[in-house]
Parts: C-alpha cells; structure tokens; sequence
C-alpha cells in the first residue's frame, strides 16, 4: 500500500511539471529560408510562437529580426496543428547554411552551431535540410536510413547588376552563354553588341560556392557535372571597383561554423549575397549571375527590375511586366513547360527514430514522420493537399506559398506542375 502510494505521489508530481520541449533542427536551403520561417511560425498554437531568436553575426546569423536572417529559433505550442506532439511544446531551431552542405550535414551527423530557446549558442546536428537541388545530384544522395520529398517548384532567373553602361545592351541571356561563362568566369560584351570594340570589355558571370543547390541547379541545366571546374571572380567594392580571381579560397559572406563555408571553394555564400553585390551601381560592375526569384526580388531597386530573360522566356505571363510587378506572379510559363529554369525544392530527412542516428536528437520517426502521415511535424509542414482536391494545411509551406501570391509568390505549389522533369535540369516532359 505504502509502495502505491510514493508511486501514486511521484506520478502527480511528475504530471505537475512542466513538460521538456521536442526540438526540430533545420538546415540547407539559404534561398528557401524564408518560406520555411514563415511555414514554421504558423505550425503554433494561435498562428504565432511563444517566442522568436534571431541570430547575430557571431554564430552564423545577420542579427536582422527578419525572415532573412539564417539563423533563428522559435518555440510555444504546435498540438493544435501536429497532434502527434500533443501538449509537448516543440522548440525549432533554424540554420540556412546551404542546400548541398544542407544534405551533408543530416546525413553524416555534422555538429552545427544553433541558438537555445534562450539565445544561446549551442552545438547540435540538424534533423533535417531543405534543398534547391535533389540530394541525388549532389554527393550526398539520401538512402538508407534517409528520405527525400519534393516540397514545391523552385524558380530561378538571370540578373544583371543595377551598373548600367554596357549592361544596358544586354536584355537575353542565352544557354550557350552561360555554359561559356560557367568555364571562363566572364563573357566579352561583345557577345551582345557584336561589335569587336567590345572584346575585351567583360560581363562578369557572379557565382556561389559549390554547395550552393542555386549553383547546382544552373549547371545541371547547363549539362554540367557537380564536379565541373569553373572560373570564380568576385568583386572588389572596398578598394579598387574590379573583379578579380582570387588566390586560394575567398569567399563573400559568412564563414559559417568552424568556417565550414570555406570548405566549397570561393564564391559568395547566399544569394543575399550577390543580391548584394549586384546592387552597387559603380559602373565597373559589370555582372550577371543567377539566382532564385526570391533572391533576385531583394536587388537594390524596384522589385525584381533586374530580372532579364534566358533564352528569350520570362518566368511569369507578365514578361518584362514582372519589373516591379505587386500581384500575383503567373508562374505559367513554368508549369507549362516553357521556361527552364526551375528545380524541385526538396527536404532530405531521417525516415528513423533520429535519436538513433544522433544522440542529440529527441524526435521519434512517428512525431517527425513525413508529408503523407497525418498530424506529424511533416505531416503539416510537407503536406500536399492540394494535389487530392483539399485545402492547404495552415503551418505546411504549400499553404505559405498559396497565401503569398497576391504579393508575389517566389515558389510554386506542386499541384499548380502540369509539366515536370525527372532529374535536376533533365528534361522537362510534356
């Protein structure tokens, strides 16, 4: 009696506590990260998280109290949403450190620096990546006992600079030159104007470090291995306003944790970055480069003004209306099979209990589970509920990027696809 009792005691004291969070660690995609925050703040109680951390400079962060910022955690009550968490609270921990380092790093179990509930630096590895690329392209293809699932349509387009000068002449950009520019770093004007005056006048092509799924995704549209050389310039804009090749690895932008990001060659870091770098009007900046329609929105100026198009095709039925365009973006010329220049935005995830890959972790398969299990985190977040006739789940991203249209959407719903492709720039059927 005495003994059921204490038990009886210790279970009401234990159901008086405060219950310890679950914590989802997400990484990858630099240029999706902003759907991803916005999906993830809706998956709580209410449509909002008890509380939101934004990352500085010295853990991997921009301190920006924003959607851009790379870094964040988020954490409250989600049991309204993903039943399988019941009134467990759940603490998400963001890291956008690369689509290709994204797949590296889940499945090989790589340590990364995330912030606590609290805002502080805590080492971690991540449950699960976000990709501009299929994980099959990169050297990371998921198997075993990792999955992937597309999540959406991901568009990219070609960029100039807001320089002027030269730039002025270029209103296409076509295959041929960006496979040239790809090797050589840089195309002479002269391939637009066709005047021999402008041979050695360059258009500098402004590329990502190798693990960039955007990087990635414009190769393989180009026929290109992951392992094709390329030439790397990057822009001097403290000194001397030129390009130059740089000596050893250089990058612009974050070095990220234990300076991983010097592990994939030289280039920029994000497409924050050379969104940036395009946006400096010194009339030596003469570059293109290409970069998802989100990135590409964020260039100095009036939205998406610098967008040109490739091989004759715009990404939106609005053509050269998109410059600018505060409506809805008719991806139409995509999902048609018109315009090239999309991937799948895919997630590569852990079809196990995590915990039995990392002992960091503390979600079980069942409350991680995937975008056809019900009431599981992916369950919400990866739900494609449009393509069975239903309505978006709020928390999952397909509902994001539904709501995001009047305002320009920057991603595709995988129901609005009437055309498709089975492999990273492969063919694009019917």
């Amino acid at each position: 009696m005495k003994k059921i009792l204490i038990l009886a005691l210790a279970a009401g004291f234990a159901s008086a506590s405060p219950l310890m969070a679950l914590d989802l660690y997400i990484t990858g995609s630099t240029a999706f990260r902003a759907n991803v925050f916005t999906a993830c703040s809706k998956l709580y109680n209410g449509g909002a998280p008890t509380s939101i951390i934004y990352g500085g400079t010295a853990t991997g962060g921009s301190g920006a109290s924003a959607s851009s910022n790379p870094q964040w955690t988020m954490t409250g009550q989600v049991g309204n949403t993903i039943s399988a968490l019941g009134s467990t609270p759940l603490t998400i921990h963001g890291l956008f450190t690369g689509s290709v380092q994204g797949c590296e790093t889940v499945e090989q179990s790589t340590k990364l620096i995330f912030l606590d509930a609290s805002g502080n630096a805590i080492t971690n590895t991540p449950t699960i990546a976000f990709t501009d690329c299929s994980s099959s392209a990169t050297p990371y293809p998921a198997s075993g006992n990792f999955s992937e699932e597309q999540v959406c349509v991901q568009p990219f387009v070609c960029v100039k600079s807001v320089a002027g000068g030269g730039l002025n002449n270029i209103t296409n950009v076509t295959w041929e030159q960006l496979k040239y520019a790809i090797q050589a770093g840089r195309i002479p004007l002269a391939a637009w104007t066709h005047n021999s005056a402008d041979l050695s006048s360059y258009v500098y092509l402004v590329e990502r470090t190798k693990d960039s799924g955007t990087r990635r995704t414009l190769f393989a549209q180009e026929l290109d291995g992951y392992n094709q050389s390329a030439t790397i310039y990057l822009y001097d804009n403290i000194t001397n306003n030129i390009f130059y090749k740089p000596s050893g690895t250089v990058i612009v932008g974050s070095a990220g944790n234990n300076n991983a990001n010097l592990n994939w060659g030289s280039g920029y870091v994000s497409g924050g970055n050379i969104a940036t770098e395009l946006g400096y009007s010194n009339p030596n900046n003469q570059a293109i480069s290409y970069l998802s329609i989100a990135d590409a929105k964020s260039i100095t100026g009036t939205a998406w003004s610098q967008v040109i198009p490739f091989n004759g095709g715009w990404p939106t039925a609005a053509g050269s209306g998109i410059s600018g365009n505060a409506g809805t973006n008719d991806f139409s010329p995509i999902t048609l099979g018109v315009y090239p220049c999309w991937g799948y935005e895919v997630v590569d995830y852990p079809n196990v209990d995590p915990s039995s890959i990392s002992s960091d972790q503390n979600l079980t398969a069942a409350q991680l589970g995937n975008q056809t299990t019900t009431g599981t985190i992916l369950g919400v977040l990866d739900a494609q509920t449009l393509i069975n006739g239903g309505s978006p789940l709020v928390g999952s991203l397909e509902n994001e990027i539904v709501s995001s249209q009047p305002n320009g959407a920057t991603a595709i719903p995988l129901a609005a696809m009437v055309s498709s492709r089975s492999s990273v720039g492969g063919t694009i059927t019917p």
